[in-house]
């Protein structure tokens, strides 16, 4: 069988426009949190590839021209919601009583009562949040997680949150992704795919989880079918 020859070029602007699309519009600026920073981040490494490899195919000239571009795919690197030490539960509760505004509050006690209530709840927010990640965790993180079916299903149709599964037709219901929908975009991977591919697919139909690594794949190739460039 003939192999087609692979557009360097073709295949960056296609990785560019897939993390844009199901990572970057969706929560652009907004700092993610587990299994969505997990599939961002592995989106994010497809372009950071891709964009390598279209600078390797340059001639020299090219290639220095090409540099300037290298800051534009860091400043996509999808940001972490993660353990701050400089954020204490004091700062934090001012800044939420400034944004929920004055309550007309009747006495002192009251007043006592509401920043106390604002104080221990900045305190919780602050205890769950995941600690620190150094690059090569939060990479392997990103490869070897496993990702439920129902976190896949609860991440679509929501505003600031990275869709684990784009849906392919966003007017129908309501934008949210179908159990149907889920399974049926494994088994159409899977037909394409090879035995131990199809294996994995199987048991993760079985066992309604799937791989972080796998997850982001069908993602790439099921937006590579509808992507016109």
């Amino acid at each position: 069988m003939k192999q087609h020859k692979t557009n360097p070029k073709r295949e960056y602007l296609a990785a560019l426009a897939y993390y844009k699309r199901t990572v970057w519009n969706h929560a652009c600026g907004v700092r993610l949190a587990g299994l969505q920073y997990d599939v961002a981040l592995r989106a994010w490494h497809r372009l950071h590839n891709a964009h390598y490899y279209w600078f390797c195919s340059l001639n020299d000239d090219k290639q220095r021209e090409f540099r300037a571009t290298d800051s534009e795919i860091e400043e996509l690197h999808p940001l972490r919601l993660e353990h701050d030490d400089s954020i204490n539960p004091e700062l934090l509760a001012t800044v939420a009583s400034a944004r929920l505004g004055t309550p007309k509050l009747k006495s002192v006690r009251n007043a006592v009562a509401e920043a106390h209530r604002i104080l221990m709840a900045s305190r919780d927010y602050l205890k769950e949040l995941p600690a620190l990640k150094n690059k090569l965790k939060a990479d392997m993180d990103a490869y070897w997680g496993t990702v439920p079916f129902g976190d896949i299903l609860d991440s679509s149709g929501k505003p600031d949150h990275v869709p684990l599964l784009p849906t392919v037709q966003t007017k129908r219901n309501n934008g949210k992704l179908s159990p149907r929908a889920l399974e049926q975009a494994l088994k159409r991977h899977a037909n394409c795919a090879s035995k131990k591919i199809q294996q994995e697919i199987r048991e993760a139909l079985k066992n309604k989880a799937i791989s972080c690594r796998l997850l982001e794949e069908i993602r790439w190739q099921r937006f590579r079918r509808h992507f016109k460039g």
